[in-house]
This record gives structure tokens, sequence and C-alpha cells, in this order.
């Protein structure tokens, strides 16, 4: 038998004796339609911290966010059009919420469902293979699709889906099965995972009431102000208050500037904080912790604000000049170091922390928590697909970055503690993963150093202070211990100190998004080859490439 092909039809040449025949026997022509191939992109959500949280944000710009002049994963599919004969790739009409909750991932599903029979009515009688390629908990959409579809009267009987590629997409457990009714018999599942991915391995857990409401109440650009202006602080001022005499004239007014300065800083950070809680209002969520929190920090504010305005206007020509006594009466620490004692109230470790556990009740699945519920996640679909169709595993820890750092035995004893927590479900699980994931964000040492300073301090204080001073040194003390057990080293001293990057490799942020995200930037030979090798419609013989 001999193939020519002409757009949608296979022409074939049938041989009545199955060969060629050069005695001029006669032959006969059949048309056979091939099926239609449809590419559909599903984003995921709009990432644990994003930009931004406009309603559909994760739209076709989700999947284009990368420099024009790169070759991303989308403008790699695009490509694809024109090889084969009815390939059709859909990536700018789907959007949904992108929130990460289980009810607006069914909503999105429902969505998707919907797009494709007002997209194509007129296929509806043809057939018709789908490719769906989701990122995150994009996959999650996809799955909860297979059930929709498997029970709507409206899905065509002549559609099929043909492949599903997951890129670093988080499986349930318990949500969001894969429904197998509506898969080809020949569907080929495309798994792509980064080991370090921290999203895809343990905040993917947690599903939430409400993403977006919290994210739009984030700030970041406040935030980063407000940390931009702590910076501006020099701290070698701060050195002076060890010396036995400060110099009135040069080195009292510079710690005087530069306490000022700090405490504005302070301030700013705290007010950032105070209005992101405040927003996070009349929805039941959060509203003993909210009001609890709110009250420590207003004092807080207020007790910055307060003082650096008599830092400010001290700064030159105090009465009664610098020295340590001096400074710590402008300073009126009391009332500050009170409140922060509340907040970091301590005895032996995570499970009497106040703080800890006010953050876990944040965190719970209950009425007043943000959580709406906690299912460890696996990176593999695995469990779902139950070895009916073939998996193609595509790890990509190795093209992450990080990877170069030579940090894995880091990382892998980092997350897989995070991991341990998830599955024991002991009752301080959320309170010893917050205290593992606040520790890469510090050090044992700098504690430490902080706690000394405050023991230098209780020579010069005394009363009320003197007692707060020496609380808070037991608290830190206390938290440097904890920081010294989860402290994964993860970040390379070369990154650190790298003030060029906006995220060093290895931090939890870095972790949670950029190698999240490392999938959907790029079409992988691996990928591509798995996904090209399920299309139906037939190579285009006459595709010449560029």
């Amino acid at each position: 038998m001999s193939n020519t092909s002409n757009k949608n039809s296979l022409v074939a040449t049938i041989f009545p004796s199955g060969q060629p025949n050069d005695s001029g026997a006669q032959t006969a022509k059949l048309n056979v339609v091939l099926p239609k191939d449809i590419v559909m992109f599903v984003p995921g959500t709009t990432d644990p911290i994003n930009t931004t949280a406009l309603r559909h944000q994760a739209n076709k710009e989700y999947w284009r966010n990368v420099k024009e002049d790169q070759k991303n994963l989308w403008k790699s599919v695009k490509e694809l059009k024109p090889q084969y004969l009815d390939l059709h790739i859909e990536d700018t009409f789907f959007s949904w919420s992108g929130d990460n909750n289980h009810d607006e991932r069914v909503v999105a599903a429902e969505r998707l469902l919907d797009l494709f029979m007002r997209v194509y009515p007129n296929w509806t009688e043809k057939t018709v293979h789908l490719h769906l390629i989701g990122h995150s908990h994009g996959g999650n959409v996809i799955n909860e699709f297979t059930n929709t579809i498997a029970n709507s009267s409206n899905f065509p009987d002549k559609w099929k889906i043909k492949s599903l590629t997951y890129l670093s997409t988080p499986f349930f457990q318990q949500q969001h099965q894969l429904n197998h009714s509506k898969l080809h018999s020949k569907c080929k599942i495309i798994n792509v995972r980064n080991e370090y991915d921290l999203t895809q391995r343990v905040v993917a857990d947690f599903s939430l009431k409400n993403l977006e409401l919290l994210i739009q109440n984030f700030s970041g650009e406040d935030l980063e102000k407000a940390l931009d202006r702590v910076k501006e602080t020099d701290t070698a001022a701060f050195d002076h208050l060890t010396d036995l005499v400060i110099n009135n004239h040069t080195e009292g007014p510079f710690l005087w500037r530069e306490t000022a300065v700090m405490l504005d800083g302070v301030r700013m950070v705290v007010q950032v904080v105070i209005d992101m809680i405040e927003k996070v209002g009349d929805t039941g969520i959060l509203s003993s912790q909210k009001r609890l929190l709110i009250t420590r920090l207003t004092a807080i504010r207020d007790w910055a604000a307060t003082q650096g305005r008599i830092f400010e206007n001290n700064r030159i020509n105090r009465d009664g000049g610098y020295g340590r006594s001096e400074f710590v009466e402008d300073l009126n620490p009391t009332e500050a170091l009170r409140q922060i004692n509340i907040l970091l109230a301590i005895q032996t470790g995570i499970a009497d922390s106040f703080l800890l556990n006010l953050l876990a009740s944040i965190a719970e699945p209950n009425a007043s928590g943000i959580s709406d519920i906690i299912d460890d996640t696996v990176t593999s679909p695995q469990q779902q697909v139950k070895g009916a169709f073939k998996i193609v595993d595509i790890p990509i820890f190795t093209k992450d970055p990080y990877h170069t750092r030579n940090k894995k035995a880091n990382f892998d004893r980092f997350v897989n503690g995070l991991e341990n927590c998830v599955r024991a479900k002991r009752p301080d699980m959320l309170q010893e993963i917050l205290m593992r994931l606040i520790s890469q964000f510090t050090t044992a040492e700098s504690l430490r150093d902080v706690a000394t300073k405050l023991g230098y301090l209780e020579y010069i204080v005394t009363g009320n202070l003197d007692t707060q001073v020496k609380r808070l040194k037991a608290n830190i003390t206390v938290y440097s211990n904890l920081v010294a057990r989860f402290n994964a080293d993860l970040v390379t001293p070369a990154d650190r100190d790298n003030n060029e990057l906006t995220e060093k490799p290895g931090s939890v942020p870095y972790l949670a998004m950029v190698s999240h995200s490392l999938s959907h930037t790029k079409l992988f030979d691996e990928v591509k080859d798995a996904l090209t090798s399920s299309f139906s419609s037939g190579k285009n013989p006459g595709y010449k490439p560029k």
C-alpha cells in the first residue's frame, strides 16, 4: 500500500495483492478522513505569590510571560501547527480565576467544556482528538474536566482525549481524580516534574478558600519600599552603643540619624502588614486572629512613628548630649518590646510558640482559617492512571539553574522534612512546617548575634525595660536554636551576596516560583517528542522548515 496526503484526507492506493503490481493490475482508491487535533493550554493557579490578583489573570499571558525574543513553550507549540495537516492550537480563549481553591477548579472545568462547544460547534459530528496541556493546578482543572465530560451529554461522542501533558502538576489523593471514560485507548500521559519544585511538592497540599483575596491584599510594591527604607540604615552607627564614650559632635548625631531612618522603615513595614490584614474583612476568615494581630502591630507602629520623630528632632544639638542612657531614653523601647515579646513568646520549642500557634490557626482548614482542605499531593499521576495508559515521565531538575549549586542533598533533607510533616498529621504539624519555612529566611548566627547585643543592653537598662530585654533575649535564643535545627543551608554564599539576583537560587521564593514555573517556560525536546507522537491528523508533506 502507498500513501499520499492532501489536507485532512489520506488517499490510500490499494493493490489487490497487497503489493504494487507492475503488470497494470486494477487498483482502488480509498479516502480516509483523519481526526482533527486540538491543543488546549490550561493555566494554573496565579502562583503562590503573584504580582497581580486580577480575576482571569490565568489566561494567555500566563504562557507568554517571558521575553519576546525567547523561545518559550507556547511559541514552540505554535510552530508545530503548519507541520501537521489538521492541528489546531487554542491559547487565547480559555481563562479561569486562578484561585487555589477546589470549587474554582471545578468551575474552570465546566468553563473549559463550554469553550470547546462554543469554538468548535461545527465539529461535533467529526472525529476530534484533544491534547490538553496544563501547568500546576491547570493539570487538576484538566482532571476535573475529565469528570465533567464523563457526565455531560454535551460532549461529542466522537471526541476523545489523546494526550495529557502535566507540567509541575501536584496530584491530589482526594480531589480532582482522573476519569478514564473519555480518554482515547492510546492516550499518552506526559508528566513533567522538577524535584526542586517546592510548590508542587508541599505548598500545593494547601487549597485555600480565597487565594485571590489574600494576594490582592498583599502589596509587594509597598513592602519593597518599606524594606528598602530599612536597608538605608547604616548599621555601623550602632557599634557606638558599645563605646565607653559617644562623641557628641560626630558619633552621636550619626547614631541618632540612622536610628530615625531605621524606625521609619519599621513603621512602614508594620503599616504594610496592617493594611493587608485589615483588608481581609467581612469574610469570616481570620476574624479573631485579625483583631489580635492588628492590636499588637498597631502598638508597634505607633511606637516606631513616635520615637522616630524624637530621634529625627534630636539628631542635631540634642539637649543633654548623646550617650547610651540618652539613646534608651529617646528610644523608649519598653512598650514596643512588650508587644514584640507577646508575639514572640516561646518557652521551649514549637509547641508553646505563641506566633507559630497563631499562624497555624490562620492556616487551619476550619471556619476561621484560610485553608479549604489539606490534601497530601504527589508528583506523579501513577495512582490516578492505574496502569491503564503509558506515562512518559520527564524529570527536568537537572535543567534547573539551582542544580549547578550542588545543594541537592541539602534540598532533599529540607523538602523531605516538610513532606513528612504533612504525612504525619501531628497536632503541631502546621507549626513545624511554618518553622521549617521561616528558618530558611534567617540564620541561627544572626539571631544569636541579636541575643548577644541584647545582653549588652542588660548592663545599661533597669526596671521594666530590663525585664523586657531579658525576655526578648530568651525568646530569640529559643528561636535561634530552632533555626539551627531547621535551616537547611540552601543558598550558596555567592548567591546570597549577589545583589543583582532578585530570587536567590535555593531561597523559598525561588523554589516556590522559579523552580515551579520552569516546566512551562520551555518546550523540552522530550516533551515535544512525546506530544507530537500522539497527534493523529498526519504530518504535512508540504511543510518546509524555515
